[in-house]
């Protein structure tokens, strides 16, 4: 195929070499000898060369101007399955720009070498073709055309960004936007360090009808030591508590570290310091611990120090130390004497007894922890506000009487799918076992315990548990009957003892285990919140404040510098914040309503980031091929132009250069024969 077959125009120069070979001037002069036998015939032998001879001089000439003309007309040999198509061209370019595009290119660094190649993708079509440049970030303004002079300008934009994405997300979104074009002709290119941790080209969309390119950037392996994640010992936090920190680090090199230093600063105070011996490609554990001294939002992290890759160093978190745990018990009869000896004047307990005919079910909702006390029977407004508490984050503990209606406790049981209070049992049965692994016996037990002083029940409610009920058992007797259970029921959990908490059914009222169990029911009642966030986090965070929509909260760093008013609705009883991308430095950050704060939140970047470990380009190849990616292709170097590649790919295998040397070479056999003797025969 031609594309400038204007240019055979040219082939009529052939006539020049053809009108010098037929109108010749050169004439023979006759010479007169006495005996020309011999010479007539060496004459006509040489005749013949010659005119053999001048016959591939014109050919010679010939093929160089044909070859000549050809090379102008710049002939292709078209492929079939990438030709373009008329109806008009859109490409969408995605650069990577999260922190591993930072480590060293052939342009300096993987982000440079990234703008370089999405400037030839675009120098590679018309300038009548429209763009999208996009990014890690997939902000709403890069869902737009650009023409060719914004998106060059768009590209030296450019920045490396916290957030890191999957790389089949980014092509679902390429796609979706391609297909909103009329255009005949869709390209998409990802052009990326394509990580390991991210690169899952298994979930890659196979769409027929966009041409996609994949251009690695041979990134490099960097050996890199990073905080991993954080775990503390306790749900709940108080003022003189010990905090134990225990802190995940990871060595993702391939020589073991020793005596990494790790630093845990709370309240931009240093609390504690130790270090940790880190096998290559291990992770390992060191716990930290400091003491709680203040109330209220308590911020701080945990850093180390690494080279050259030190977004990772440091991990931020926040702690909400509580000042009281607002309490009520609502007793059938008598206020039971062991729960105002426990809660009664505890500094951490703000305790508060009524009877079932005192109660206010409008501020039930104002306290965290309701323990019902020996209720005759449960109504069923108290078993519909009951549920409604507990849903939305209270915790409950429901404590049968020995002549309670059980009908009516077991409809509120049902509702919440907890086990049924069956018969009562009257004979004695000790406690079996207690599950000392559970969340409420957090930081009680130092490992198991084989010497624990188990309960004793005189008399019990047998609690049934069928297909349809959750829970976990606390505390089981001997008979295999359940004394303790514990079901979670919306964001709060719901407690069920299967017999009064007197000495006269139980001696567990004046056991040790009585202490930490019912204490940590009530600590434990405070919103469960995570210490921290990722900043590429889409699902709404829960909130422990209550705000008015009328009155804008700000969400502000904590040393200063981010000012923005976030996105808080309420569902149900319930407030979040939902993020939109609106931060991108990892930090502790603090929600204030009125210029108070009411809560802090911490974020930090992705570890998807930390491991340093990238495809190549045949391994590209051939997770394309097991997917079966029959519209996807990987660029053959990373050192070629991609102007050169795409025009190649789009419009054929230039034979401009073959056609050129063709000529030369004609020229040169031309030469040769001008200057080739003729040899006379003898």
């Amino acid at each position: 195929m031609l594309t400038a077959p204007l240019f055979l125009i040219g082939l009529v120069a052939v006539g020049i070499p053809i009108a010098i070979h037929l109108f010749q001037l050169r004439r023979y002069k006759k010479v007169y000898f006495s005996n020309v036998d011999m010479l007539q015939a060496l004459q006509s032998e040489n005749r013949k060369q010659n005119n053999l001879r001048k016959l591939l001089i014109l050919l010679a000439r010939i093929l160089a101007i044909v070859f000549l003309v050809l090379a102008f007309c710049q002939p292709v040999i078209p492929n079939r399955d990438t030709q373009l198509q008329t109806g008009g061209t859109v490409v969408s370019v995605y650069v990577d720009n999260s922190y591993s595009m930072e480590s060293g290119g052939m342009e300096g660094s993987l982000i440079e070498s990234a703008k370089k190649k999405a400037r030839e993708i675009a120098e590679a079509y018309k300038p009548d073709v429209q763009f999208q440049l996009l990014t890690c970030d997939a902000q709403g303004s890069q869902f737009r055309w650009l023409s060719r002079e914004e998106f060059l300008d768009a590209v030296d934009g450019l920045e490396v960004s916290s957030v890191s994405v999957p790389v089949s997300s980014i092509a679902l979104r390429q796609m979706e936007f391609l297909h909103s074009a009329t255009a005949a002709n869709r390209h998409a290119y990802i052009v990326s360090d394509f990580q390991r941790t991210t690169t899952d080209i298994a979930h890659f969309p196979n769409d027929s009808l966009v041409l996609t390119t994949f251009i690695p950037l041979g990134g490099t392996e960097v050996a890199n030591i990073f905080i991993d994640s954080l775990a503390f010992n306790s749900p709940a936090y108080y003022r003189g508590a010990t905090v134990r920190v225990e802190v995940s680090v990871t060595n993702n090199g391939d020589k073991p570290v020793e005596s990494l230093p790790l630093r845990l600063f709370v309240a931009d105070k240093q609390r504690a310091l130790t270090s940790v011996d880190i096998g290559a490609h291990s992770s390992t554990k060191a716990t930290m611990t400091f003491t709680i001294e203040e109330e209220g939002v308590l911020q701080g992290y945990v850093e180390t120090t690494d080279y050259p890759i030190t977004f990772d160093d440091k991990l931020y978190f926040t702690l909400l130390v509580i000042h009281q745990v607002p309490m009520l018990v609502v007793s059938g009869g008598d206020a039971n004497p062991y729960l105002q000896k426990l809660f009664q004047g505890d500094s951490l307990v703000d305790y508060h007894q009524q009877s079932i005919s005192q109660v206010d079910y409008a501020h039930l909702a104002d306290h965290r922890f309701i323990i019902l006390d020996e209720l005759p029977s449960i109504s069923s407004g108290m078993a519909h506000t009951m549920l409604e508490f507990v849903t939305n984050g209270g915790s409950l503990l429901v404590v049968p009487g020995k002549d309670a209606v059980v009908t009516s406790y077991n409809q509120m049981l049902a509702s919440m799918l907890m086990p049924q209070i069956g018969a009562w049992e009257d004979r004695q049965v000790r406690a079996e076992q207690v599950q000392q692994d559970a969340d409420l016996y957090q930081g009680v037990f130092q490992g198991v315990r084989e010497d624990l002083e188990l309960p004793t029940v005189t008399g019990y409610y047998r609690l049934v548990s069928s297909s349809s009920t959750v829970g976990q058992s606390l505390i089981r007797l001997l008979d295999g009957s359940d004394f303790l259970i514990v079901t979670p029921v919306g964001q709060g959990r719901c407690y069920l003892v299967s017999t009064p908490l007197r000495k006269e059914h139980t001696d567990f009222v004046q056991q040790a285990m009585f202490v930490p169990t019912l204490y940590n029911m009530a600590l434990f009642s405070t919103p469960p919140l995570r210490p921290y966030h990722q900043l590429t986090a889409t699902d709404p965070i829960p909130l422990t404040g209550s705000y008015d929509a009328e009155q804008a909260a700000h969400l502000k760093g904590a040393n200063g510098g981010v000012d923005i008013i976030p996105d808080i609705r309420r569902m149900g009883a319930a407030q979040f914040m939902v993020p939109h991308g609106q931060l991108s430095t990892a930090g502790n950050y603090q929600l204030a309503l009125n210029g108070i704060t009411s809560e802090g939140l911490s974020f930090n970047y992705s570890r998807q980031e930390s491991d340093m470990a990238f495809y190549d380009r045949s391994e590209i190849k051939k997770q394309i091929a097991d997917a079966q990616l029959k519209y996807c292709s990987v660029v053959p170097s990373a050192q070629k132009s991609m102007t050169d590649y795409i025009r190649q790919r789009s419009q054929g295998t230039p034979l401009w250069r073959l056609c050129l040397l063709l000529a030369l070479l004609a020229l040169l056999a031309e030469i040769v024969l001008i200057r080739m003797p003729i040899r006379s025969g003898k």
